[in-house]
């Protein structure tokens, strides 16, 4: 188990994590695979700054999108995960090769890969200094670190409308242990050994067409201390709208971040 802090209003992030991926495994795949900005979804975005690695290492991989993403002839891509539910799950689902283990002390030497992506990983592991210091040293000089997360932007008013009623009736929002804009990224980046070199956004949608739509979107999202009830309250509004306007998309912001060693 990595080792994560627990928060200052007493929230033992390890524990949560681990019961919510052990009760839900693949559940944040499920919504992002179905998320599509244009042609692709974040998963294709991410694979896109790293298509001429050979070695791949995919940090906190969940159920494996990724990795199956970016597989090609030539190509290693090893997956790594503290979840051995969500290990499991990507078992069935792709070839691997799969590693339990903790990104906090990397079981790889140095220098052995081109590549390391994470999608939402550096969002959740604590302390990002070590994670992004463990990064540098498993890649090679010239190795790319690509990242993607949820992020605050690019939202427009009209966009941050159902968010907004969804947060209201979850008296909250979604939480993640670091900070979803990344503060001081840049920095870290620099005092880790790796130099930024992209910071991009992308909006992508996901379609609420009815309920299953909406339990699902709820599922996946981190909400500790969140009671059931006000899950279901939300849940409730977005089928209330569906069944007042029809089908419509919530948009889900991200961002990509790339750096090289």
């Amino acid at each position: 188990m990595p080792a994560l802090v627990v928060s200052e209003d007493g929230l033992d992030w390890p524990r949560y994590l681990a019961q919510f991926h052990a009760a839900r495994p693949g559940i944040i795949e499920a919504v992002l695979s179905r998320s599509f900005g244009g042609d692709h979804s974040p998963y294709r975005w991410l694979a896109r700054a790293v298509s001429d690695a050979g070695t791949v290492l995919d940090l906190a991989c969940g159920s494996g999108p990724m990795s199956r993403e970016l597989a090609a002839p030539g190509r290693t891509v090893i997956g790594i995960d503290v979840s051995p539910d969500e290990l499991r799950l990507a078992a069935e689902r792709g070839p691997g090769p799969w590693v339990r283990g903790d990104a906090l002390k990397l079981p790889f030497a140095d220098g052995s890969f081109d590549a390391v992506t994470s999608s939402m990983g550096l969002l959740v592991i604590r302390p990002l200094s070590q994670v992004l210091a463990e990064i540098t040293r498993v890649l090679k000089p010239g190795g790319v670190l690509a990242a993607i997360a949820p992020a605050l932007r690019p939202l427009s008013p009209r966009e941050m409308r159902v968010p907004a009623r969804i947060n209201a009736r979850l008296r909250g929002s979604p939480r993640f242990p670091g900070s979803v804009e990344l503060a001081g990224f840049t920095r870290s980046l620099e005092a880790a050994g790796l130099r930024r070199v992209e910071d991009a956004r992308e909006r992508y949608h996901y379609e609420i067409t009815g309920r299953e739509d909406a339990e699902l979107l709820l599922s996946a999202l981190y909400l500790p201390n969140t009671k059931p009830s006000r899950v279901e309250s939300a849940i409730d509004f977005l089928v209330h709208r569906v069944s007042k306007r029809g089908p419509f998309p919530i948009t889900i912001p991200m961002r990509r971040v790339v750096a090289i060693k």
